[in-house]
């Protein structure tokens, strides 16, 4: 199932040996499943398939065959609390419908983990009171005196906030534990794709700092994105990076911009991401908003309650088709986006991109990059 595997420093490489001659390939681009106890995972995976089968691009006669998915991309937040064995086996489950439905084996899923897919028990459990000086990622509580009595944070044990994601969702798909090391997590899947042209999938933890008092706080491995871009071949690579979290292009904090202006200069085309189920942002779901060489693909929420969307905000996924095109440089990407209401409805059209002449809505965008 898995071919070729090579064990970098801080990266790992997968690729697969599965020839392809063609000149489409499709990407079913979800996110922020949100499970719980409470949620069906298999009506929601029979609900999925049975609207991707409905899904088409140019002609409505000439609908999306399930054989011509080549990957799914599942951006992080597979479970609403990070302490649930239960709601990751459940996400597992899901998955492993996909892949028998798809006919997809499990390393053609690529998956990242979400800011809900950590323990809190785990980054609770790491702190400890003591007194003196604190350190960067301790914790001040109070001072009495001249005395600064604060929470002592264990890394080790704090490093160890993705276990559950590791043991009951990451291990049964490619085999190995899910390091503790942010600095050792990114990892690449790479394999045929169109004719000639590869595809490469740069997994990313963007939730690897995160905790109860760090919850804003998103990590984009600059460095590793780099290292692990220059060991593929320069041409003919497709590059797609995945993450749970947007970059905050606008901001300009920590390594947002470092990060997306790495992208670029690595050549990579699309960044595909979850998180982002409160507001319809069109920074950040909406794909027409672009520079000419990279766009950011929103995947929306697939399944989260009622208590993690906003009214009158639908939950959506993404399907992409990317074409080969005479530029060996560029190529021709659409997106479809799908939505509905609530969990357990069917899915429809989103129309949500605007056609060229500005005055009437689709759900498909599509554009050379």
């Amino acid at each position: 199932m898995i071919g070729e595997t090579k064990d970098w420093t801080s990266n790992e490489l997968i690729t697969t040996n599965e020839k392809s001659y063609k000149r489409k390939g499709y990407i079913v681009d979800i996110s922020d499943l949100h499970f719980d106890e409470n949620i069906d995972e298999e009506n929601e995976a029979y609900l999925l398939i049975k609207d991707l089968k409905k899904v088409y691009f140019d002609n409505v006669e000439n609908t999306l065959r399930l054989q011509d998915i080549d990957y799914v991309v599942v951006s992080g937040d597979f479970v609403n609390f990070g302490n649930s064995q239960i709601s990751f086996e459940k996400a597992f489950h899901f998955i492993d419908i996909l892949s028998k439905k798809l006919m997809l084996p499990y390393n053609k899923i690529i998956i990242v983990p979400g800011n809900h897919d950590l323990s809190w028990d785990v980054t609770m459990s790491s702190y400890h009171l003591t007194q003196g000086i604190p350190g960067p990622n301790d914790k001040v509580v109070t001072n009495v005196g001249t005395d600064i009595f604060y929470l002592k944070r264990n890394e080790e044990e704090w490093d160890k906030k993705f276990t559950n994601y590791s043991k009951y969702l990451y291990e049964k798909l490619y085999g190995e534990p899910f390091p503790d090391n942010p600095k050792e997590q990114l990892k690449v899947i790479y394999g045929d794709f169109l004719d000639n042209k590869k595809i490469a999938f740069f997994m990313l933890n963007t939730a690897a700092n995160i905790d109860q008092f760090n919850r804003q706080v998103t990590y984009f491995d600059v460095d590793g994105l780099i290292k692990a871009s220059r060991m593929l071949p320069k041409e003919n690579m497709i590059k797609i990076a995945v993450g749970h979290h947007p970059e905050e292009l606008t901001n300009g904090y920590g390594k947002d911009i470092p990060f997306a202006n790495a992208m670029q200069n690595e050549n990579f085309k699309i960044y595909m991401h979850g998180h982002v189920h409160r507001t319809i942002s069109l920074d950040y779901l909406n794909p027409q908003n672009i520079n000419p060489n990279m766009i950011m693909i929103g995947a929306g929420a697939l399944s989260a309650n009622q208590g993690s969307l906003w009214p009158g905000v639908p939950e959506r996924y993404n399907v992409v088709r990317i074409e080969a095109t005479e530029n060996p440089c560029e190529i021709y990407v659409s997106v479809n986006t799908r939505q509905r209401e609530y969990i357990g409805a069917y899915w429809q059209p989103a129309y949500i991109y605007y056609k060229d002449d500005g005055k009437k809505l689709t759900n498909i965008w599509n554009n050379i990059i």
